[in-house]
């Protein structure tokens, strides 16, 4: 399991760049922890740099 992650990780830094990986960790972390605001952060984080790629 933690080698898929570090793919999916990896895919998604290689596309959408470090912001997104970033977002994707913390909200990996956030919903296994249970805590709404780490993974709301990670959420937006995942988010914005997948919008400002399609411009």
């Amino acid at each position: 399991m933690p080698w898929m992650t570090l793919v999916i990780e990896q895919a998604v830094q290689w596309r959408f760049g470090f912001v997104a990986a970033l977002g994707l960790t913390l909200l990996s972390v956030g919903v296994k922890a249970k805590n709404a605001t780490c993974a709301g952060i990670g959420g937006i984080l995942l988010v914005l740099p997948a919008m400002s790629a399609g411009t």
